[in-house]
């Protein structure tokens, strides 16, 4: 018995000790991210582009791709794991509940949480940044993945440098059913159809205010396959005037939510990842019960835990609460139903060792936009899901603000 309690007391001090360091490096990384903000502001925000390095022919995707090739690419895991752990931690967990989710990155006062509405009325929770110093400036258009929300590290990071860094004005998202949204309606994920009109209200919302000159949109994995929809709609809503760039997104939706819904074997890269998103949904579930009384969506939540995948989630709860099949529900949010037609400025960058997104997804569309000089696909050695950032800060920063600003409307 006293072996027992002793091996009990060690499983909740490492437990305790677990929580508390990563509880402690979020505060740590914020502290960090909150301090360059407020270095940067002191030195002084930039009224105009940096752009030495951008092409002089203005307008051209190709020019502005092989421009954006010649930045040096230098990928260090050993620092950015540790950067990507430090900096994201658990935040996924928390954004499955209500409760918990926005209780890490805080924005700073320089910008302001807000609702708007997108185009079919769903109250959308956003953080907008605008200078006000009487100077017109672009704009961009933040989203965050699957599971994500505007809090994470990977979002705010890059806000908070495109505002004080840049010179941008920035709005990060909270897509439908994700974030803080998530406690204003219950609205269904749909992979990127529906959360593709959020983000086009965001620009809408954006374009509307006097400070803002043009709206670039970029997005990460589900926001990504968003962000490409976006770029697509923009012929009925011509919102995005600044570019878009999709980071680790996918050409087949019904792939992806099969994927994440099956088990794989436990060689492979994906089974953490699934593991995580598996145990995500459950928390979401369990979450919903409290509020969700209409009888389609109580059948989901309350069947056993290995009936409730997200292939069911679409089946029973996201497709019948749009009024559409399935089919009709995959095809909407599958980049390779509608990208030879986008006409929007759009830049689609993934990795070849991508474990959640794999190489396949843009083996195909590649053929899809083989004639759309308005669409490049650039495909990178290394850089796993959406951890570009971390791998590579400074090549990151590159690409994100010389393909804005080349396609940015400056006062």
């Amino acid at each position: 018995m006293r072996r027992f309690v002793k091996v009990l007391g060690w499983v909740a001090a490492g437990a305790v000790l677990t929580l508390g360091f990563l509880f402690g490096a979020i505060a740590y990384s914020h502290a960090r991210l909150r301090f360059r903000f407020w270095a940067s502001m002191q030195r002084g925000v930039p009224s105009g582009p940096a752009d030495e390095r951008l092409p002089k022919e203005r307008g051209s995707m190709p020019a502005l791709f092989e421009s954006l090739k010649q930045i040096p690419f230098r990928p260090s895991w050993a620092l950015g794991g540790a950067k990507a752990l430090i900096g994201n931690s658990f935040l996924l967990f928390m954004n499955a509940a209500r409760a918990t989710v926005g209780a890490a990155y805080p924005y700073p006062p320089e910008f302001e949480e807000t609702v708007i509405e997108s185009f079919d009325g769903t109250p959308i929770t956003v953080a907008v940044g605008i200078h006000r110093d009487g100077k017109a400036r672009p704009a961009i258009v933040i989203s965050h993945g699957f599971m994500g929300s505007k809090h994470d590290h990977y979002i705010i990071d890059p806000a908070l440098t495109a505002y004080a860094e840049w010179g941008f004005n920035v709005l990060a998202i909270d897509l439908r059913n994700w974030g803080c949204s998530q406690k204003l309606s219950h609205s269904p994920t749909t992979a990127g159809w529906k959360e593709a009109e959020d983000l086009l209200a965001a620009a809408r919302h954006m374009s509307e205010q006097p400070e803002v000159t043009s709206v670039g949109i970029t997005g990460f994995s589900m926001g990504a396959g968003s962000t490409m929809r976006a770029a697509f709609a923009t012929r009925e809503y011509p919102f995005l005037t600044g570019g878009a760039i999709a980071w680790n997104g996918y050409a087949d939706s019904r792939r992806m939510i099969e994927r994440i819904s099956t088990r794989p074997s436990l060689k492979e890269l994906f089974f953490p990842v699934y593991l995580a998103f598996s145990l995500m949904h459950w928390i979401r579930r369990e979450d919903m019960k409290s509020y969700v009384d209409d009888p389609g969506p109580r059948e989901y939540l309350d069947c056993a835990f290995a009936e409730s995948d997200f292939m069911v989630y679409v089946d029973k709860v996201a497709a019948p609460h749009y009024g559409v099949s399935p089919e009709e529900y995959y095809a909407k949010s599958s980049p390779r139903e509608f990208l030879a037609e986008v006409e929007a400025p759009l830049l689609i960058i993934h990795a070849e060792d991508d474990p959640v997104c794999p190489m396949a997804e843009m083996d195909e569309l590649a053929g899809v936009i083989r004639d759309n000089p308005n669409v490049n696909i650039w495909m990178l050695p290394t850089g796993s899901h959406c951890l570009f950032q971390y791998l590579d800060r400074k090549w990151y920063d590159a690409v994100m603000r010389d393909f804005f600003t080349y396609w940015a409307i400056w006062e």
